[in-house]
């Protein structure tokens, strides 16, 4: 965690779980490429070929473009570091922080994105938290963000409390500290509430 200059900056962790869907799923489109290419296409059929290249190609590039590589947070915005360019979020618009289980998101939805592949990018929705966009490399180390808007994203972090706590004590947002409106929490308590509210409305 790099503190110089007020900034927190941590690189996302890869669990082993991504790390398996990613290297399994890179080998079954290396092969499939390699057995395209392999075969005998007639010239009515070439444009199938090509079109399954460019399928492939495409998803890996959109996959390494969109994967989640960093997490700052400085006084001004959190960021997600990607190589199409960061997610920002204005720290005047966030109204909440706090850590969350992976029991929060267990059973979420992927409506559009990934859910392993260079990580869990997207857009999902849970039965407990409702909608929410997601860059996650691991599933044990997660914070939920919600804004002014409504919305909500959910980032897994390799030091999650620390960013907590760097969030509890930066300058530039006091309703943000745990003696303004307490909306920053370093623990699990609402997300036990909540999960604990799922499971009697089961």
């Amino acid at each position: 965690m790099d503190l110089g200059n007020n900034l927190f900056s941590t690189p996302f962790h890869w669990s082993g779980g991504v790390v398996a869907i990613t290297a399994v799923v890179l080998v079954v489109l290396v092969g499939s490429w390699v057995y395209i290419e392999l075969l005998k296409w007639p010239s009515t059929m070439l444009w199938l070929k090509y079109l399954l290249i460019i399928v492939f190609l495409a998803t890996v590039i959109i996959g390494v473009g969109y994967m989640p590589v960093k997490l700052t947070a400085d006084n001004e915005r959190i960021a997600v570091k990607r190589l199409f360019g960061p997610l920002e979020l204005s720290r005047n618009e966030i109204t909440e922080i706090r850590l969350i289980t992976k029991k929060t998101i267990d059973g979420s939805i992927r409506t559009f994105g990934s859910g392993g592949l260079f990580g869990y990018i997207g857009k999902f929705k849970s039965d407990i938290i409702g909608k929410y966009t997601m860059y996650a490399t691991e599933l044990d180390n997660l914070v939920l963000i919600r804004t002014k808007d409504d919305k909500q994203y959910v980032f897994s972090c390799s030091r999650p409390k620390e960013f907590i706590d760097y969030m509890q004590h930066s300058p530039s947002d006091a309703s943000l500290r745990p003696d303004g409106s307490g909306r920053v929490d370093a623990g699990n308590e609402k997300g036990r509430q909540e999960e604990q509210q799922h499971d009697d409305g089961e």
